[in-house]
């Protein structure tokens, strides 16, 4: 037996190495094609998003009310052209390439300020929109719901937002508060915030609907407008899968 006296290691150094395959490795980031409806004539036909391969804050899934919304988007360009828009919790950041690709006149999108979500949609808009690196009307950003709200309005001209985009936020529940405070300070008085989502714990939709009925409080309306069917996003989840598989859509606005 040998002792390494000189070096001071004695083995333990090597003893508490963790083995090469000992931690499974991350996923690694994947790219999600989206395709438009054919009868669109701006931007481009097919959107490319990438997604993380795995993030505790749920940006690494293309979620169904984002595809809902992103295809009435589509059918409501108006909803967007020449009018700046603000999406909230953006994780795959769908609803903000079409937004883009529909002509609005800037995007700012946000997220939990977390370099590795940020960064994410950076590469998305790159993929989508290269020449926005020269001319960028496309904006990404880190937004703590209720926080910093000047300095989202810095990246408008100091200026409040025509459009906000929430797609699939309602259901974390402590957030509603901070959630409804951005899209107060952030929304225009003549702005439209469009709230789209899935029941996705069918036990808890009350508990997601209060946003709205928070939001009606503060002097806002809400207003349905999307009710879709497109199967539940996880098979093996509990709960009523008729509810957990519809998307559904709300426009809220300054009454």
């Amino acid at each position: 037996m040998s002792v390494e006296s000189d070096t001071g290691d004695y083995g333990f150094e090597s003893m508490f190495e963790e083995p090469a395959d000992f931690r499974p490795p991350t996923p690694e980031a994947k790219l999600v094609q989206y395709e438009r409806s054919s009868s669109i004539t701006t931007g481009p036909e097919t959107i490319q998003i990438r997604l993380l391969g795995s993030h505790p804050l749920w940006g690494h899934h293309l979620w169904n009310a984002a595809k809902v919304f992103a295809k009435h988007l589509d059918l409501h360009k108006e909803y967007v052209k020449n009018k700046t828009v603000l999406e909230l919790g953006a994780a795959g950041a769908l609803p903000s390439m079409i937004a883009a690709a529909n002509q609005a006149e800037r995007v700012v999108i946000t997220d939990y300020p977390d370099n590795s979500l940020l960064d994410n949609i950076r590469k998305t808009t790159e993929l989508n929109f290269p020449a926005n690196a020269e001319r960028p009307s496309i904006v990404v950003a880190g937004h703590k719901w209720g926080y910093d709200i000047d300095e989202i309005r810095e990246l408008n001209k100091g200026e409040r937002f025509d459009v906000l985009i929430l797609c699939d936020l309602v259901f974390n529940h402590s957030e509603h508060s901070g959630l409804l405070e951005s899209t107060k300070q952030l929304l225009r008085p003549s702005g439209k915030a469009f709230v789209v989502f899935t029941h996705h714990r069918p036990w808890l939709a009350d508990k997601d609907m209060e946003f709205l009925e928070m939001a009606e409080q503060a002097g806002m309306h809400a207003e349905k407008i999307i009710e879709e069917y497109t199967g539940a996003m996880f098979d093996d989840d509990p709960g009523d899968e008729q509810v957990r598989g519809t998307v559904y859509g709300y426009c809220l606005s300054f009454a």
